[in-house]
């Protein structure tokens, strides 16, 4: 079962300055559960308006959560949405 956190902003933000913000949630996993999990773990796709964190694992969880915390922090509660989707439990 994969499980996604996608994340939609109400205005186009761009690509470079949303990876910047996932980067920083990454290094952050990092001090947690180390570089070598993290690699193993970490898995998002960016584009200019949207998020998709992969949180199938306790780091992907982790980082969406500290993206959560930055993106909120950066921009306000209401400028965003976040969706949880669990794949694989379709009959």
């Amino acid at each position: 079962m994969t499980d996604i956190c996608k994340f939609k902003f109400q205005e186009k933000i761009g690509k470079k300055a949303i990876e910047k913000q996932i980067a920083r949630a990454i290094e952050t996993a990092e001090y947690t559960f180390g570089p070598a999990k993290v690699r193993l773990h970490a898995s998002y796709l960016a584009t200019d308006d949207k998020v998709a964190i992969v949180t199938s694992s306790e780091v992907g969880e982790y980082i969406a959560q500290i993206f959560i915390g930055i993106m909120t922090r950066k921009l306000g509660e209401d400028k965003f949405t976040v969706e949880r989707i669990r794949r694989g439990e379709e009959p």
